[in-house]
């Protein structure tokens, strides 16, 4: 059966191949990076969020940064209204991004409100650069 859903997994991620595919849980998001050993970028926004729909509308949908999420990590994205997360992870504002690895911890500093394509890679790298600084230990 594990099969048949990562075989899913994959054909949806050939399909949406210019898009990101958000899991919809905090728990999927950790199960699914102790398996494939990525950090977590977790997604906190609220409908009608005027910065969370700019990051939708065209942060999300630039190539640089789409390919690079989808390669090098695990996207969750919750909503604030109905999705609870961890306590320290927790924030009261949208769009909040964490960093996270496999066990929950943070990799950097939370990211509060909508920023361009080319900053929000730069952060994304500072991240993965944490993060495999992290496992080498």
């Amino acid at each position: 059966m594990k099969k048949y859903l990562w075989l899913l997994m994959l054909m949806t991620y050939v399909v949406f191949a210019g898009e990101i595919t958000w899991l919809k849980t905090y728990k999927q998001g950790i199960d699914a990076a102790q398996k494939e050993h990525k950090p977590i970028l977790l997604f906190i926004y609220k409908p009608g969020c005027g910065a969370c729909e700019f990051m939708e509308e065209e942060v999300f949908t630039d190539k640089m940064v789409y390919a690079y999420i989808n390669d090098a990590f695990i996207p969750v994205k919750v909503n604030i209204n109905t999705y609870k997360v961890p306590k320290d992870l927790e924030t009261y504002a949208t769009p909040t991004f964490q960093f996270i690895d496999a066990k929950g911890k943070k990799l950097r500093e939370t990211l509060l409100g909508g920023k361009t394509g080319k900053y929000f890679v730069d952060i994304l790298k500072e991240a993965v650069d944490n993060y495999k600084k992290e496992e080498k230990l």
